[in-house]
């Protein structure tokens, strides 16, 4: 007697909606696994078939195996397909991040120089106002009355806590805000 339940039509028709089943469900875990960024394998997509399949993909049995999946070429090159997609945005997240974190880099530096030409510029000018001469250090050293050193530093401390540049620390020395450097000693602070 000839086994007729190969050619049953029944037998077919499910065969044919568990294969349509099969790969709808192994398509969409894929754009899952691919827009999750997840490790894409045979494993994972056999794991997110299982988390994304409903009752009729369980009920035609469209959840497989990752055997299944390797012995099938058109699921292996979805599989890679689906490999590469993630690879490339991961690629390109990297590269954003390079670039983004290079412009950050950039710009932190160009606020720093423009902290220190604005310090330079207001100690520059704190000096033409008490008429101290620069050319000879050894005059100043000579003659201490020349300058009013009293009026320098509070001038230079009152600029530098006006524009943020520096801060009092907990030893009343007031601190350079980007070194960390003291700009003034609490000692000479005190006698202001």
């Amino acid at each position: 007697m000839k086994d007729l339940r190969s050619e049953n039509d029944n037998l077919k028709l499910w065969r044919a909606k568990k294969a349509t089943l099969t790969e709808n469900l192994l398509k969409k875990s894929l754009e899952e696994l691919v827009k999750l960024k997840a490790v894409v394998n045979q494993k994972t997509v056999c794991e997110m078939m299982n988390n994304l399949a409903n009752d009729e993909d369980r009920e035609y049995k469209a959840i497989i195996s990752p055997s299944a999946i390797s012995k099938n070429e058109l699921y292996k090159n979805m599989i890679f397909t689906a490999k590469e997609k993630v690879r490339i945005i991961e690629d390109k997240k990297q590269k954003y991040s390079l670039d983004g974190d290079k412009q950050l880099q950039i710009f932190q530096l160009k606020s720093l120089i423009a902290k220190k030409e604005a310090k330079i510029k207001e100690l520059e000018s704190i000096i033409d106002r008490a008429d101290i001469q620069t050319d000879n250090v050894s005059i100043i050293s000579d003659q201490p009355k020349n300058f009013d050193f009293k009026n320098i530093c509070l001038d230079l401390k009152n600029f530098i806590l006006q524009e943020g540049i520096g801060y009092i620390d907990n030893n009343n020395n007031l601190i350079d805000e980007s070194t960390g450097d003291i700009l003034i000693s609490s000692s000479i602070l005190e006698v202001l």
